[in-house]
């Protein structure tokens, strides 16, 4: 193929432009810094530039997000912290005011702080953290708490703001006022025990707060252990108290057992167990049982036996635990001693011990006490001359009985006879169940309860109810006029089955019962109070007040929730802290990866750039110098 000048001139030019090209392109590399300065300069490169931009500004966002959800907690936290002293300093003085030790002036001064505490905590509740209330839930615009005469009410919502802190994962940052400091820490009443009394038509199976007594297999044994006497009774087939009174006592007495009863208890809730000591002893009555329950001395254990002649000998006793052990070793002990037809017995009277010396000449023996520091005859009632017969002092042992199951069975136990009895005894509490059909003349084991009215706030809202009309006579009347108020309430049977519990449904508004006009009728239901945080201060100042010791120191219990209840949320809180500062940990590691790898996409390498630089400079030149050899300019070309 022929070369011609053209096709010489041609290439020569297309070299040259593409050597400038090159070294414009590294120029640019180098002003700027960034190997990518358009998509042409790597298609494939610029899109994972892209992408590492994109997620370099979703991270910046997230941790923008944690920054400001960050701030928040920290606000919480302080205000957790702040409420949480100042429940505290109102519980202190709860606790110092209700010793009744301080005169009206303390008190007047008391409540007073309280109600500072209060308005601190109402404060508090309404804080703002960029010009937004943080307890009202969605509706930051709008106070959160707002409080009345006797009560405090939430005017925000239950929103949760979340704020979104990584790829698919949202915190809800926020508290709302109604969970921290309306929360229903208690239901009042909760835990009350009206003492519904017993009588003789109650019902087993009411008992127990209605789990009843178990009949399974439903007998017990009753032993005299002075006598050695048992009697099984088998109550199966009782159904009321008085069907059981009867089968015990009609049981003893035709086992012989006379001198101990069964009544119903003079406090109205449980069986009484009457003795009557008739002093008999037997072999098994316990020798601590003697002399009314003073027992005898076994500390040297031995009395002297002697004639005052050829017979003087010491009869160890030591170690009996009943009478048979005294008398049988009182009698093997004079048979070894080679002394005959002595023995001891029981008196037939069944009252103490007997001594008779059957020999046909008596042995003239006398009983005595070894030494000035034994008692233990004189204790026995044996101490003195034998002759013929010896009759020892009554014993008056202390009654002694023992009430068990048999078998596995609970009867004994439920009743609330189990165990030993030494004298008269009231048996436990039977707690029967409170019925809505239960009299009020029956509570408060059969006093009946002295009932007046009642204050009752609910947020904004009261009612005054007197639960002392003459149209309440039974528990269901009281828990109607509670539901029927017109407050957003419900008053109810607790689910002890001992008393009424008041819940409130409204968890925006506070919830007090106060007694009206000095009254005790709220206390003695056990409604007395409130069920959160904010209505226990205001209960408490009025307490203060009104010079209510007991019912400053009911409070004290729904005073602790109110701590532990602010103690879980700065706890939940803080776990929240940690987590938004893990995280921003982490996105803040992603981000430098990121940019690590956005630099090695897009950045340029300044020694590379600036060697091929200087390397393509050179080319350049190179360049136009053959150029300028190989086309030789003509007078036309400058012509033109």
């Amino acid at each position: 193929m022929r070369v011609t000048n053209n096709m010489m001139a041609d290439r020569v030019t297309t070299n040259a432009q593409l050597a400038l090209q090159r070294f414009l392109d590294l120029q640019t590399q180098a002003s700027s810094g960034r190997r990518i300065n358009a998509p042409s300069d790597d298609p494939l490169g610029i899109l994972r530039d892209l992408g590492y931009r994109t997620e370099l500004a979703k991270t910046d966002q997230y941790r923008k997000n944690i920054s400001q959800g960050q701030s928040w907690n920290q606000t919480y936290d302080t205000v957790l912290a702040d409420l949480k002293d100042m429940l505290s300093s109102a519980k202190e003085i709860a606790i110092s005011m209700s010793n009744g030790t301080y005169d009206a002036t303390a008190r007047e001064a008391s409540a007073n702080e309280v109600k500072s505490l209060f308005d601190q905590m109402m404060q508090l509740a309404n804080s703002e953290q960029e010009n937004k209330y943080i307890f009202s839930g969605f509706k930051t615009d709008t106070e959160a708490l707002r409080a009345s005469a006797n009560g405090v009410r939430y005017n925000g919502d239950s929103g949760q703001i979340n704020f979104q802190i990584d790829t698919s994962t949202n915190m809800a940052i926020n508290m709302t006022g109604s969970s921290v400091f309306l929360k229903q820490l208690s239901i009042l009443g909760e835990h009350a025990d009206l003492n519904v009394g017993v009588t003789g038509n109650s019902l087993l199976a009411d008992l127990h707060n209605g789990n009843g007594i178990s009949q399974t297999p439903g007998t017990i044994t009753i032993t005299d252990q002075n006598l050695g006497i048992s009697s099984t009774i088998d109550l199966s087939g009782a159904t009321t108290l008085n069907d059981a009174i009867t089968t015990i006592n009609n049981q003893l007495a035709a086992d012989g057992i006379t001198n101990l009863t069964v009544a119903l208890g003079e406090e109205g809730n449980n069986l009484l167990l009457e003795t009557t000591n008739n002093g008999l002893i037997s072999a098994a009555t316990s020798v601590d049982q003697l002399n009314s329950g003073a027992g005898i001395d076994l500390t040297d254990g031995r009395i002297r036996v002697t004639d005052g002649a050829a017979i003087d000998f010491n009869v160890d006793l030591s170690g009996s635990a009943t009478v048979g052990d005294v008398i049988s070793k009182f009698n093997a002990q004079m048979t070894a001693a080679g002394v005959n037809n002595v023995t001891m017995q029981i008196n037939p009277a069944g009252t103490g011990l007997q001594i008779v010396d059957a020999n046909g000449t008596p042995l003239d023996l006398q009983i005595s006490d070894v030494g000035t520091m034994s008692s233990l005859a004189s204790d026995l009632g044996i101490a003195g001359n034998v002759g013929a017969q010896l009759d020892g002092r009554a014993l008056d042992p202390q009654v002694s009985f023992k009430i068990d199951e048999t078998g596995a069975g609970t009867t004994a136990a439920d009743l609330g006879i189990k165990g030993e009895i030494t004298s008269d005894k009231s048996g436990e509490d039977l707690n029967p169940v409170l019925l809505a059909t239960s009299n009020i003349a029956d509570l408060n084991n059969g006093n009946g309860l002295n009932l007046s009215e009642v204050v009752i706030w609910q947020g904004d809202a009261t009612r005054t109810l007197d639960l002392g009309s003459p149209s309440i006579v039974t528990v269901q009347d009281l828990l109607d006029t509670i539901n029927n108020s017109g407050l957003d309430i419900t008053a109810s049977i607790n689910a002890d089955g001992t008393g009424i519990q008041i819940v409130n449904n409204d968890q925006t508004r506070s919830l007090t019962i106060e007694d009206n006009g000095g009254t005790t009728t709220a206390k003695d239901m056990g409604i007395f109070g409130s069920s959160d945080m904010m209505g226990s201060m205001l209960v408490l100042v009025n307490a203060l007040n009104n010079d209510d010791q007991e019912g400053a120191g009911m409070l004290l219990q729904n005073l602790d929730d109110g701590i532990q209840n602010l103690l879980n949320w700065r706890a939940s809180n803080g776990a929240k802290g940690i987590r938004l500062q893990g995280t921003d940990s982490r996105l803040t590691d992603r981000q430098l990866t990121f940019t690590q790898r956005l630099t090695e996409v897009e950045d340029a390498d300044m020694t590379q750039v600036i060697t091929q630089l200087s390397t393509y400079e050179n080319n350049y030149q190179a360049a136009l110098l053959a150029a300028s050899k190989i086309i030789q300019p003509s007078l036309l070309n400058f012509l033109q």
